[in-house]
């Protein structure tokens, strides 16, 4: 499965013709890719494990490769896993010896132990009590991680408290972070964007404007769910 995430894009597109090397990714979760790809300007697109779901943890694999020179606003191919890093053999070696030192010393430092033989008593019911577990002990479930999609909202003349979104269904209350102040607004979905790709939403110009001036026309978001 394969799943876009588009990076911010700055109003204006540029008519720079410099050339930057490709970042290397290859080790990075998802938190530190979305920021690099922020601060380098580039597009990106995932596949492989956990790609379409938004469930992956760590890129394993990039298109182009690392240092190759790219032009900004490229769209870059990242191969995504959602099984943790491996662990090395120094690593693990290093924690059983910790824990091997730590068993020794607090063998060789423990008390004596008397050789009477405690008898515990105890009642019937508290003792049936601990043996099951609560309701809430049965019950307690994680809690589930919000939806969220990075790309660029814009505006128009439209309802204010309302706005337009291609991959969420109408009704669905959203929360937008405008990613260069950090200024939030939220609103309903309630039109149908005939946008796709990098850009996540339209605003009405009144929650735009609480964002940015209407002016800049695209500011760089994250919409959760």
């Amino acid at each position: 499965m394969v799943a876009t995430v588009a990076s911010p894009t700055p109003a204006q597109a540029t008519t720079s013709h410099v050339y930057e090397p490709m970042p290397n990714f290859i080790g990075m979760g998802r938190s530190g890719v979305y920021s690099e790809m922020f601060s380098a300007q580039l597009y990106f697109k995932t596949n492989g494990a956990g790609a379409n779901s938004s469930q992956w943890v760590r890129v394993v694999g990039e298109l182009p490769a690392a240092g190759t020179m790219i032009h900004p606003y490229s769209t870059v191919i990242l191969q995504v896993t959602t099984a943790p890093a491996p662990v090395s053999v120094d690593a693990v070696r290093h924690v059983t010896a910790v824990h091997h030192v730590t068993a020794v010393h607090h063998v060789t430092a423990r008390a004596p132990v008397s050789k009477k033989r405690a008898v515990v008593k105890l009642d019937a019911t508290a003792a049936q009590s601990r043996a099951k577990p609560t309701s809430a002990t049965r019950n307690t479930s994680r809690p589930r991680a919000a939806n969220f999609r990075v790309g660029v909202a814009t505006w128009y003349s439209y309802i204010p408290g309302q706005c337009a979104s291609w991959y969420l269904p109408q009704g669905t209350r959203i929360n937008v972070e405008d990613l260069s102040n950090h200024r939030v607004i939220s609103c309903v979905v309630t039109d149908r964007e005939a946008a796709h790709g990098s850009r996540v939403v339209d605003l009405s110009e009144t929650q735009f404007a609480e964002l940015a001036p209407l002016g800049v026309g695209v500011v760089p978001v994250r919409v959760t769910w």
